[in-house]
C-alpha cells in the first residue's frame, strides 16, 4: 500500500511512501496529481508484481554498459567494435547519466546516432557503426529490463538515417573489371582476396580465413565458416554468429579457376608464417595499390562486397536469398542498402499478368473456334 503525504519540500511538495522488500522507499513530486499517479502505478505494479524500484535505475549508464557489453556473448572483433563505439560516442554522451535518463532520451540518442557521429571531414560515419552504438543502448537497456533495473524504456525502434557514404546508394562504386584484375595482380599474393570478396561477396576478414577444403560440392558452393582474428592468427565465428554456424554461398566459375588447384589451409596464407593475414595488412595494402593505379578513392575494399549484391539484385535474385549470402541476419539492413537496385515489383508484376492474359485470350481464342 502506498501513501500520499504533503512534505515540506516547498520545491516537491507531494510525497508518495511505499514499503519495498521491508523497507520504506519515498519519491516527491511537484504536483499533486504527478504524486497521485505515481502512487495509483505502484500500487497496480505491487499487486501485479511488476513494480520496478525507482533507485534500481539509478545507476550510472557508463558503469552498467561497460558490464552489459563485457558479458556479451560475441566474435572478439565484434566486441572490439562494441568497444571501441563505447568509448568514442556513447560514454562520451551517456556515460555519467542514469539508466532511467537515457531509457526515456528517445530525441538525444537519436540526435547521436543521425547527426553527431562523424568524422573529421564532418561526414556521418557508416550506417552499420551507427547501428551498432544504437544496437549496444539498446541492448544495456534491454538488458536493464531483463534485471529489473527499468520497467521499459523507449529506444528499441529508432531509425537509423542512411549514410552520406557508402552506404548510400547514389555513392556506390562499382569496380570495372580491369580495376579488379589489376588490383588482384598489385596485391600479388594477396590477390584472391579480391575475388573472393568480389566473386561471394565476403568481408575482408572472411576472405582471409577462407580455405581451400571450403569449397564443396566441385567448388560450386563456398562455406563461409568464421573470419580472421583482428589480432591474433586464429579463425573465429563470424559477425554475430556462434561457433559452428556458418552460411552457403554459390561460386561463380572464375572464382573456382582461381583457387581450385591451391593446396589445402588458408587461400591467402601469410607468406611468413602460413596462417591468416591480418585485416590490417591487407587494407593498408589494398589502399596503397589503388593510388597507385590511380583507381577513385571511393573504391574502397567493400566496393566488391556492394558490387556482388549489386549484381545479384539487378539481375532478380531474391532479396531474402542475397541477404543470406551476405550474412545479414535482419533482412531490412539489405533492403534498406540495395532496394533501389532491386527491379520493380509492379513492373514484374504487370508482365506476368500481361502474359497470363495473352495466355488466357489465346486459350479463348481456341475454344471459340471450335
Amino acid at each position: 500500500m502506498a501513501v500520499l503525504v504533503r512534505g515540506k519540500n516547498t520545491r516537491k511538495p507531494y510525497t508518495v511512501r511505499w514499503w519495498l522488500n521491508g523497507k520504506q522507499r519515498e519519491k516527491s513530486f511537484v504536483t499533486r496529481k504527478e504524486a497521485t499517479d505515481f502512487k495509483t502505478r505502484v500500487e497496480y505494479e505491487s499487486r501485479t508484481q511488476s513494480f520496478v524500484d525507482p533507485k534500481l535505475g539509478s545507476i550510472r549508464f557508463g558503469d552498467y554498459a561497460e558490464s552489459v557489453v563485457g558479458s556479451m556473448a560475441v566474435a572478439p572483433n565484434t566486441l572490439y567494435g562494441y568497444r571501441t563505439g563505447l568509448k568514442a560516442w556513447t560514454l562520451p554522451y551517456a556515460g555519467d547519466r542514469t539508466l532511467a535518463q537515457i531509457a526515456v532520451d528517445r530525441e538525444g540518442v537519436t540526435n547521436l546516432v543521425n547527426n553527431v557521429m562523424r568524422d573529421a571531414t564532418g561526414k556521418l560515419l557508416s550506417y552499420s557503426r551507427r547501428n551498432a552504438v544504437r544496437g549496444v543502448i539498446v541492448a544495456v537497456l534491454d538488458e536493464a529490463v531483463r534485471a529489473g533495473r527499468l520497467q521499459n524504456h523507449r529506444l528499441s525502434d529508432i531509425d537509423i538515417v542512411t549514410s552520406d557514404e557508402l552506404t548510400t546508394h547514389a555513392d556506390f562504386v562499382f569496380p570495372a573489371y580491369e580495376q579488379i584484375r589489376l588490383l588482384s595482380a598489385a596485391l600479388a599474393s594477396f590477390g584472391p582476396v579480391v575475388w573472393l570478396m568480389r566473386g561471394c561477396g565476403l568481408r575482408i576478414s572472411e576472405a582471409l580465413a577462407v580455405h581451400r577444403e571450403d569449397f564443396l560440392e566441385d567448388g560450386a558452393i563456398l562455406r563461409v565458416s568464421g573470419q580472421s582474428a583482428a589480432r591474433e592468427d586464429r579463425k573465429i565465428p563470424l559477425k554475430r554468429r556462434k561457433a559452428g554456424e556458418y552460411r552457403d554461398v554459390p561460386v561463380p566459375a572464375y572464382l573456382w579457376e582461381i583457387v581450385k588447384d591451391l593446396p589445402n589451409g588458408p587461400v591467402c596464407p601469410d607468406p611468413r608464417t602460413g596462417g591468416y593475414i591480418r585485416y590490417l595488412t591487407v587494407y593498408k595494402r589494398f589502399i596503397s595499390a589503388r593510388a597507385m593505379l590511380g583507381i577513385p578513392e571511393g573504391f574502397t575494399p567493400h566496393s566488391l562486397r556492394h558490387a556482388f549484391a549489386s549484381a545479384l539484385l539487378a539481375n532478380g535474385v531474391p532479396i531474402t536469398e542475397v541477404a543470406a549470402w551476405l550474412g545479414h541476419r535482419n533482412i531490412a539492413v539489405t533492403y534498406q542498402t540495395y532496394a533501389h537496385l532491386i527491379p520493380s515489383a509492379a513492373s514484374r508484376g504487370r508482365s506476368v499478368l500481361d502474359a497470363e492474359y495473352s495466355q488466357w485470350s489465346a486459350q479463348q481464342d481456341r475454344s471459340s473456334e471450335h
